[in-house]
């Protein structure tokens, strides 16, 4: 019976734990804000995304190890470019592809 009581006790203390920061998140206000938080020059827009035509291998950094290959598929860029090498999104994360005289299309 003692058991019960605790565990009754225990459930009634942690209902009325939880029904009071339900009831302080419910009182947040949100601040009025005059300008949005994101401004427009803020904003990053990334490149077309590039046309594999062939099977391409994909590595963990420029001319750094192999992680993988890629069918041929449409890649989508991060934006950023060093070189010849261009950084993707994959299954695996951000990775990187060899595209000789790659210039980014933003049209």
């Amino acid at each position: 019976m003692k058991k019960f009581a605790a565990i009754t006790a225990s459930l009634i203390v942690s209902a009325a734990l939880a029904t009071a920061a339900s009831a302080a998140e419910a009182d947040a206000v949100i601040p009025n804000l005059e300008e949005p938080i994101i401004q427009a020059s803020e904003t990053v827009i990334a490149p077309n995304p590039i046309e594999l035509e062939d099977i391409t291998t994909f590595y963990s950094a420029p001319n750094g190890d192999a992680l993988n290959a890629l069918a041929p598929q449409y890649v989508h860029p991060t934006g950023q470019i060093i070189d010849d090498w261009v950084e993707i999104y994959t299954w695996l994360g951000k990775a990187w592809i060899h595209v000789p005289d790659y210039v980014p299309d933003y049209s």
